[in-house]
């Protein structure tokens, strides 16, 4: 066998092993992430929602309920995301399949953090609340890409949904943008489904595979 056949070998084996990682951490190292997806989904979800009522049923607001909006979902996704992020850190190591996926979630995450400075920033200075109504419509964009990395390495055909889900709320959101209260009611339902299901959906297959079922 000559040095180029055994070099060849070597590479098939790798990509052998690559692949048999992928498959074989299925389900069992999404609990955590789920945890996280379903607390946010849901708290930053109904924080649209609430928004939506005070436009759509003309509800009474004041400074201090403006705080509370602000607050809650701060106040109810950090302290589990804190938790779940040191719980992890006890956990051991962690498969190739489970590292790509939190690096394409933290990729994200940082992109998030940047693009709300740069929106949060233009938007305040120019005085148009048309400029920041387009930040979650990016954030929609890049969490349908995330969830499409997903699904290209786990290979289930829920996470295609979900990041189809989140590429038409894209698309609805930046058709609504002129319609602030249709606007925030389809940004709270995807949010609550789409995030908060696809957490939802990550925590139980986590339960079956802990229970072998």
């Amino acid at each position: 066998m000559t040095p180029e056949m055994r070099h060849d070998d070597d590479d098939a084996s790798q990509n052998l092993a690559f692949l048999r990682a992928l498959v074989s951490e299925g389900p069992k190292t999404q609990g955590a992430a789920g945890i996280i997806f379903l607390t946010a989904g849901l708290a930053y979800g109904i924080d649209c929602l609430a928004y939506w009522a005070q436009m759509a049923f003309d509800l009474p607001s004041s400074p201090l309920i403006g705080l509370v909006l602000i607050l809650f979902p701060i106040v109810v996704s950090v302290p589990v995301i804190i938790y779940v992020g040191w719980k992890g850190r006890k956990g051991g190591q962690q498969g190739v399949a489970t590292r790509a996926l939190n690096a394409a979630y933290a990729s994200a995450g940082l992109a998030n953090l940047a693009l709300a400075i740069v929106f949060g920033y233009v938007a305040s200075s120019q005085k148009s609340m048309l400029i920041w109504l387009l930040y979650p419509v990016v954030i929609c964009a890049f969490f349908g890409a995330v969830w499409y990395v997903a699904y290209m390495i786990r290979r289930k055909l829920w996470l295609a949904f979900v990041s189809a889900g989140w590429f038409v709320t894209t698309m609805a959101l930046g058709l609504m943008i002129r319609h602030t209260e249709t606007y925030l009611l389809v940004l709270g339902v995807a949010l609550i489904l789409l995030m908060g299901g696809a957490g939802w959906t990550m925590t139980h297959l986590n339960r079956q595979q802990e229970s072998g079922t």
